[in-house]
């Protein structure tokens, strides 16, 4: 037991960007799903559509509506719990369009790599695509591509935070 917290000691900063993060994209992905899923209720888009232009209107909404929730919480939580080495004298604003900027990179490669995993499965599995699971009809590709973005635009997202935005105060 020493050992683990020995451990977590040492990459305190890396733990706490992974737990942060993974709160972060359960956020984005409530968002997301809840957007992306009324939409459909909304203007009645079979489950299995992944490729429609009414499709892409409502997957771009609720990627936009992911990304502002998920930057905002995730910019107040890594700044307070994750890099708590940084400059603090460093101006919030500033920060935050930093922040915001990084997350504006990866929110094209979240929205990339998103919509063209979900179509390329969709196109080779169409079996994914429209799949029951307790009681309700599921995109397996949808969801399967939203986890393959996620750990692309985590890692992204550590690398450029702590380069760019949280760096550590000058000596």
């Amino acid at each position: 037991m020493d050992k683990i917290k020995e451990l977590i000691q040492k990459h305190r900063e890396i733990v706490m960007y992974l737990v942060f993060g993974v709160l972060t994209t359960l956020i984005g992905w409530v968002v997301y799903f809840a957007v992306l899923w009324a939409w459909k209720g909304i203007f009645s888009l079979p489950v299995d559509d992944t490729s429609s232009g009414m499709y892409i209107a409502g997957y771009t909404a609720a990627q936009v509506i992911q990304w502002i929730a998920a930057v905002l919480f995730a910019f107040f939580t890594n700044r307070k719990w994750v890099f708590t080495e940084a400059d603090k004298d460093v101006s919030v604003w500033l920060q935050l369009v930093k922040f915001s900027g990084g997350r504006v990179i990866t929110f094209f490669i979240d929205y990339v790599v998103t919509l063209f995993v979900a179509m390329g499965v969709a196109a080779l599995i169409p079996a994914l695509t429209s799949v029951t699971l307790f009681g309700r009809e599921w995109n397996l590709a949808e969801i399967g591509s939203k986890v393959l973005a996620a750990v692309i635009v985590i890692i992204c997202n550590y690398i450029f935070s702590k380069i760019f935005v949280f760096k550590n105060k000058k000596e």
